[in-house]
């Protein structure tokens, strides 16, 4: 299959400065009152500086850390690079994949953004809580879950999905349903080896 590069919306970056911009106004907010409870000002005054020390360096770490996400889904599996300080590559073989959720929160959904949650069978939780790989911030996501889930089946199925594929133009006569006629085959064929079996066993 051709190899798909996806990089995240812009909106994952807005996001993630909101979120850190509400914990550094919540925190400056819960330091204030330091100053009426007796502490010295000096005190009250540092712990609020360092706290935005803290916390602005995150801000600024934030842009660096969203041009460094890339994912990708190629015939391998699906990956993700990133890290804008330690740099950390995800490999996501298909046939160790077991579940692809998407999920969208308030805000996502507010962006127009969500997640899918690329789940394997040592990685379980509810809707991808404990997901062996993310892909966040995309736009797309009904589209990249249907791309994923294609190509688990084409690989936990191989050789189902060419006789599908095949069989599908010939539908069985008197009803609308498509059948795959060497499956059939290879059923009753299998079922002749176990009379053979049994009436041998019978002789004996």
């Amino acid at each position: 299959m051709e190899t798909i590069k996806i990089k995240p919306e812009k909106e994952l970056k807005t996001l993630w400065l909101i979120t850190w911009t509400i914990w550094l106004v919540a925190g400056v907010l819960l330091l204030t009152p330091l100053f009426f409870i007796g502490i010295e000002s000096w005190i009250a005054l540092t712990s609020i500086v360092v706290y935005i020390l803290i916390l602005i360096p995150v801000l600024i770490w934030i842009n660096a850390a969203f041009n460094a996400i890339e994912y990708c889904i190629d015939d391998e599996g699906v990956k993700m690079k990133g890290g804008a300080v330690w740099k950390k590559h995800v490999t996501v073989p298909y046939s160790k994949i077991t579940n692809v959720d998407v999920t969208q929160g308030p805000m996502q959904r507010y962006f127009n953004v969500g997640t899918i949650h690329v789940q394997t069978a040592g990685a379980g939780g509810q809707q991808g809580q404990k997901a062996e790989l993310k892909i966040n911030g995309i736009r797309e996501m009904d589209k990249i879950k249907d791309i994923i889930i294609k190509k688990v089946k084409e690989v936990t199925y191989p050789l189902s999905n060419t006789r599908v594929a095949k069989d599908e133009r010939e539908p069985f006569r008197g009803s609308s349903v498509q059948v795959n006629s060497q499956v059939f085959e290879d059923i009753l064929n299998e079922l002749r080896e176990i009379k053979a079996l049994l009436e041998k066993r019978e002789e004996n």
